[in-house]
């Protein structure tokens, strides 16, 4: 079945989405399309599986391009890919994968042990010719630290040696930042292949109209199952009413970043499908390090009880989504057996928050992203109901609304007061969620994902033996002392789990 958005992302967006198979709003009343139309809110930002971290850049590569695994359709379990098998040494050191005979990328590049080794090397080695300057490699040092050397033992044999036991591994190569590329596209495009990706998935790279569209057409080549459509393209479309216009109109034939009011019109119509299921993610309330003003942890505290969260979930997110009281998802290991929830307690708040009266002469700046996301279909939106909650206890709030990337490139270098943001996970494990957001490597300015830069040698202790515990009841021990450091420390609040529509 051909997938549009596969496992992957800044986020885990959707597992599945049925209707590349075919299955198509009034499918009896219409053919099918030769070319089928995505329309999201923004932009690609770069086409390098190896150096992204947007949603629409990676759901892009997830059609262009593969790795060794990948995830079962509808689960997280791991099937072979690229690798038609793979093996695991007892002492959990060393991953062999055997690779699928008879694979080419799209420029026609055979694919064997050296090309798929080329993708991984680039990353691990600075002086490789593909470790192209300006590029981050920020998955790299977060999810795959603990790999030492990935080397071709056989003209079909790749093997990964670690440095430890690195329990989310297997996870990790399934997922975009393992993504292989041709390594004569290096040779051809140089730098500008981050433009012209070059993969062996079913769908191969046609062109990019920056800010309008890209276009994928099917790969006659694919050794899997053949892709459904003659083109895929990817249409930008930033307003959320005029995507929903567009899908009615028929202009496109599916649309993410979905308004929850929107729901009702579309659920009633018969021409189209909602796909819906909880949001493998949280949106939160980040502070930055540079907020003199909110340093003490006993002020985010208090602005923590001032948030009606119940009113953020129901309004904001038009009850699609929950409450969220963890950086974590609801079933997530590591999460405490009974969860304690932040309390909503304005009258305590403000006794707090009093005592620092000489600090809120001028309005905090709260940073919002004009982009949808499934955690904050409209983060300005809920930016204005947090604003709402800290003026009934005289914080005065200034809202700075921006593009998605400009936000991003805000928080990443710690350029804001407090600023809306979440997660999506990429693999499914507990890692994914607490390393990006509280480890001390993922605070490096310009490739931040721990927007809060927050360094603590105890955090990161627990989170890299956490990482390398395969034992899943002491993972879970350690990563409840992990969450207690959190919460006292409290670098950022989660506010809502999103659902994916």
């Amino acid at each position: 079945m051909e997938r549009i958005l596969q496992t992957t992302g800044f986020f885990l967006l959707f597992l599945l989405l049925p209707f590349l198979s075919g299955c198509f709003p009034s499918e009896q009343s219409r053919s099918k399309p030769e070319a089928f139309v995505f329309a999201s809110g923004s932009d690609a930002q770069k086409l390098d599986p190896a150096d992204v971290d947007d949603g629409e850049s990676v759901n892009t590569l997830a059609q262009i391009c593969e790795g060794l695994v990948r995830f079962r359709s509808g689960t997280l379990e791991i099937e072979p890919a690229l690798a038609e098998s793979y093996e695991i040494s007892e002492d959990g050191m060393t991953y062999t994968f055997q690779l699928r005979e008879g694979v080419s990328f799209h420029d026609g590049t055979p694919l064997d042990a050296e090309a798929a080794v080329f993708s991984f090397q680039r990353q691990i080695d600075s002086d490789h010719p593909g470790h192209l300057s300006g590029s981050n490699f920020q998955y790299w040092n977060y999810l795959y630290q603990d790999v030492k050397s990935v080397e071709a033992t056989a003209p079909m044999t790749v093997e990964f040696q670690l440095h430890q036991p690195n329990a989310s591994l297997l996870n990790s190569l399934a997922i975009f930042p393992a993504f292989l590329l041709s390594p004569a596209s290096f040779e051809k495009y140089g730098a500008e292949v981050v433009r012209n990706p070059v993969g062996t998935g079913p769908y191969r790279f046609v062109r990019w109209l920056p800010n309008e569209a890209i276009v994928l057409e099917r790969n006659p080549d694919y050794w899997g199952e053949p892709a459904e459509f003659e083109q895929l393209i990817f249409k930008v479309v930033p307003d959320n009413t005029v995507r929903v216009l567009e899908l009615r109109s028929g202009q496109v034939h599916a649309i993410d970043g979905v308004q929850p009011a929107e729901l009702p019109g579309l659920a009633n119509d018969p021409r189209f499908t909602i796909y819906r299921e909880p949001g493998l993610n949280v949106g939160y309330l980040t502070f930055a390090e540079t907020a003199v003003r909110l340093a003490e942890p006993e002020i985010r505290e208090a602005i923590a009880w001032v948030i009606d969260r119940e009113k953020l979930a129901e309004v904001a997110l038009d009850q699609s989504g929950s409450v969220a009281h963890y950086p974590l998802p609801p079933g997530s290991l590591g999460l405490p057996e009974k969860e304690v929830e932040i309390p909503y307690d304005p009258e305590a708040a403000r006794e707090v928050l009093a005592r620092y009266s000489d600090r809120w002469q001028t309005p905090l700046r709260l940073h919002a992203m004009t982009a949808p996301r499934a955690y904050f279909p409209d983060s300005v939106r809920a930016a204005s109901l947090i604003r709402e909650d800290l003026a009934k206890v005289g914080l005065q709030v200034e809202i700075v609304a921006r593009d998605f990337k400009s936000h991003l490139d805000a928080l990443r270098n710690g350029d804001f007061e407090m600023a809306l943001i979440g997660w999506i996970g990429d693999n499914g494990d507990t890692d994914n969620f607490l390393s990006i957001f509280f480890g001390s490597w993922a605070a490096e300015k310009g490739a931040a994902t721990n927007f809060a830069f927050y360094k603590n040698d105890e955090m990161d202790h627990w989170l890299y033996q956490g990482r390398k515990e395969t034992d899943p009841a002491k993972r879970q021990e350690i990563y409840e002392k992990a969450l207690a450091l959190w919460r006292r420390d409290l670098p950022l609040i989660p506010l809502v789990h999103g659902d994916t529509i």
